[in-house]
């Protein structure tokens, strides 16, 4: 509704010929002539102009859209900001320059255990995400791998389809300008290593499909395996190590294939990491030796797996090696978690302010999630994993199928020339493996993010279960 006078101005403004300014009776000119204004000879109407500017602009409306506006997937038209309807480069432009920014916070969201309580590994004040930004900008496709994983966390946050679309282009740009690195002599570039862990990460997240994370971990491990091993002793070769191997667990895992790592080469660098972390002064250097040593052991559970699926029979020479070494294991994983369990224990009793030279109280039955606390976790699953399999090995098909069923788990295992192995040989060990990262995020966590940090600090045996096919 608009106000309009029904004169062109005052009487007396019309008599002199004075341009009125139609404001108000006492216009600005009769008080610059100093005379009295006599008022206007109508007075004031109000009228609905919204018919009027509606017809008006109806013809127009399609245009504004196309220029000022965008449509997202619920059909409500959103507004181009103003560096956008001036120059749409601007906005592009403006984006990924926050990228590095972006992918920093990411990472501290996405990782709240593994890069804080593991940082001091990686060097003096140089974890991931700053490898990731300091080789930000030397390659397209490393820039694009950094912007699908920024532009997720954004949409993730802020709801937008825009940029999950946005996010979806630059995945796509990524996936086509490293398959062409692969073929040339970047191959071997520390810039490619980091855009495909950062594209294993975002499969991981995303799941276009149910297993392109594998393909991309299965990447990571063929440009591991062509560089030296005096590699992953510093620089960026240290970090892609600490930071991607639990995924390659979980991958041999997913595959039902031993893992690389269990080769002795790994497990000398293991030993030499383990060596040089638990001198460095931090609050977390004093689990290295046994957190490294719990590493070396779970880290050889893929092959224990791989192998128990081809025993043909219990009562073969194979299958009681096989079950000696799991027993060796098992064992192994069970005095490392008691002690890990301990130093956890130990260490929240000196947070709390108590100081013994020992620690004292019963130990609790849970801990606050930290990297520690999640392999713990993971121990403790791959040792009851071991000693179900460890069980099915050594127990003939006649006592198995008379008492395994009200049999359980043991708290203690027998030796293996304790448990008789005789009576005729057992059929194919039929079992499914899974575990959390081979069923994807779920839809109820409230921050699937986090839920990825859970899969590294538990070395891919986060919920992690055999079921025997009977």
């Amino acid at each position: 509704m608009v106000g309009v006078p029904y004169s062109k101005g005052c009487l007396l403004c019309r008599e002199r010929r004075i341009a009125c300014d139609q404001t108000h009776p006492q216009c600005m000119q009769c008080c610059r002539y100093g005379v009295e204004c006599p008022g206007y000879k109508r007075s004031w109407q109000f009228k609905d102009e919204g018919p009027r500017l509606q017809k008006r602009y109806q013809k127009k409306r399609s245009n504004i859209r196309t220029h000022s506006e965008v449509i997202n997937s619920n059909g409500v038209f959103t507004k181009f900001s103003i560096d956008e309807r001036i120059h749409p480069a601007l906005v592009h432009q403006s984006f990924i320059s926050q990228q590095p920014q972006v992918f920093k916070e990411f990472v501290c969201a996405a990782f709240p255990t593994m890069f804080w309580h593991n940082e001091f590994r990686f060097g003096n004040g140089f974890n991931f995400a700053d490898c990731v930004v300091k080789h930000f900008g030397s390659k397209q496709y490393h820039d694009a791998s950094v912007s699908c994983l920024s532009a997720e966390y954004l949409g993730h946050l802020t709801g937008d389809p825009r940029l999950h679309q946005f996010s979806r282009q630059e995945y796509s740009k990524a996936l086509g300008a490293i398959r062409r690195a692969l073929n040339s002599d970047e191959a071997l570039s520390d810039t490619l290593l980091l855009a495909v862990i950062l594209l294993s990460f975002y499969e991981m997240n995303t799941r276009t499909t149910r297993d392109a994370w594998v393909h991309h971990s299965r990447a990571v491990k063929q440009l591991l395996l062509r560089r030296r091993m005096s590699f992953y002793l510093s620089g960026v070769g240290r970090v892609c190590h600490f930071a991607y191997r639990p995924f390659l667990i979980a991958a041999a895992l997913y595959e039902g294939e031993p893992c690389f790592l269990a080769d002795d080469d790994w497990q000398n660098l293991a030993a030499l990491l383990r060596m040089e972390d638990s001198q460095k002064q931090s609050e977390w250097a004093f689990y290295i030796n046994v957190y490294e040593t719990i590493f070396m052991e779970l880290v050889k559970c893929p092959g224990y797996i791989k192998e128990a699926r081809e025993i043909v029979s219990v009562a073969s020479p194979k299958a009681r090696l096989l079950a000696q070494r799991i027993y060796i294991a098992s064992n192994r994983l069970r005095t490392l978690s008691d002690e890990l369990r301990s130093l956890l224990a130990s260490h929240n009793q000196r947070k709390e302010g108590i100081i013994f030279r020992s620690f004292v109280g019963p130990e609790p039955n849970a801990f606050p999630e930290t990297s520690p606390s999640l392999l713990l976790r993971a121990a403790i699953t791959a040792t009851s994993i071991l000693e179900e399999l460890f069980i099915r090995l050594t127990t003939p098909v006649y006592v198995r199928e008379e008492s395994l069923s009200s049999r359980g788990t043991p708290s203690s295992l027998s030796t293996p020339q304790s448990v008789s192995v005789t009576g005729g040989g057992g059929p194919l060990l039929d079992f499914r493996f899974s575990f959390e990262l081979g069923g994807g995020t779920k839809k109820d966590i409230p921050c699937p993010f986090t839920w990825l940090d859970r899969v590294a600090g538990s070395m891919g045996l986060l919920g992690a279960e055999i079921t025997y096919v009977e």
